[in-house]
This record gives structure tokens, sequence and C-alpha cells, in this order.
């Protein structure tokens, strides 16, 4: 019997830790059509994931809770005001091969995680947080400034550690996939740490 993939993800906010899981177990089920073990997120702030000893400690730490197929997922906002393209970010942070033994797939959402939930606001419409007029912006991911972004959509102030897991179970994932080319990269790296 084949055990689950381990996704050991590292995250840099408080709601990231409940919003990961969520949204790498729909990820891996409707994408990859499998069911995926996600371990406990360690949380690493923006500033000691940029520092590459601080990272790659947070790394042999989740490779450890994987032990068989899987690996670990860094997950953090591209909102640095030092490097603009996510891409050199990613370059940046990437741990060197000979750090663990298990994959590792760095994934920045352009901008902040919210930005994903402005490529899918439409889907959102039916939370009752949210505005029924609420409507994805032609390009979700072309300014800063998200989270604001997005409490313009709905009905009350918007908290990382209340709604960032809620909206992450309910979002369309198919099309933020299709309005978000980060999003798209997180759907990638789930897929191949299933692999």
């Amino acid at each position: 019997m084949n055990s689950a993939p381990v996704v050991a993800p590292i995250v840099e906010g408080h709601g990231d830790v409940k919003a990961v899981r969520e949204l790498v177990t729909r990820i891996a089920a409707e994408f990859c059509g499998v069911w995926t073990d996600v371990a406990q997120p360690f949380r690493l702030d923006s500033g000691k994931m940029r520092k590459p000893e601080e990272l790659g400690k947070a790394i042999r730490v989740q490779a450890a809770r994987v032990t068989g197929r899987g690996g670990v997922l860094v997950l953090r906002d591209g909102d640095d005001s030092d490097v603009t393209c996510p891409v050199e970010l990613a370059r940046m942070i990437t741990p060197r091969p000979e750090l663990v033994e298990v994959p590792v797939q760095i994934v920045i959402a352009r901008h902040e995680y919210e930005s994903w939930f402005l490529a899918t606001a439409t889907s959102l419409a039916g939370h009752p947080a949210v505005r029924d007029d609420a409507a994805t912006p032609a390009d979700p991911e072309a300014r800063r400034g998200a989270k604001s972004q997005l409490e313009s959509m709905m009905h009350e102030s918007y908290k990382e550690t209340l709604h960032q897991a809620r909206f992450s179970a309910v979002m369309d994932l198919r099309a933020a996939a299709q309005n978000s080319r980060s999003f798209r990269r997180m759907v990638h790296a789930v897929e191949q740490l299933m692999e």
C-alpha cells in the first residue's frame, strides 16, 4: 500500500499557516486526483526567509517530515521592494541541491497571497463576508495592495487569520490558475511534489 505524498510547507504569515494546508490539499485533489498529507507548516517571517541560513534550517526541519513521496513547499509573498521579479526572488532563495534529499519547490505569490483571491473574486461572492457584486479585476497581479482591493469587495475588514483559510476553501482554483501566473506556478509546484 502506497502512502500519501507529504507536503511540508514553509510560509511567512500567520494566516498562511491554515490557508496553505487547505490550498495544497485542494490543488492535489483537483489537479492531480490524489490526497496528500500536509505537514504542520513552518512559519518563517519574510526577513528570515531572505537569509539563506535561516531558510536552510527551516527546509531541513520540514524535509525530515517527508518520509516517502512529496517534498518541501516554500510559499511567500513577492512584495519585496528590492526584488520586483518573482522568478528572481525564487532563484535567490532556492536552496543548494545538496542541502536536502527531498524535492523543494519555491512559490512566490505575485505581490501577495491575496492576489490569488482577486484572480477568482467572482467565485468568492457566495461567501458571507464578500459582497455579491465582487468581480475579478482584469489583471489581479498588476499592482500591490491586494488586501485593500479585496477588502473593498467585502462587508467587513479583511483579516488574514480569519479569512485566508476560509477563502482558500471556496475559491475557484481553475479560475485562479487561468487569471494568475503565480497561482499557475503554485499548481505546478504541487503537481511536481505529487510525482
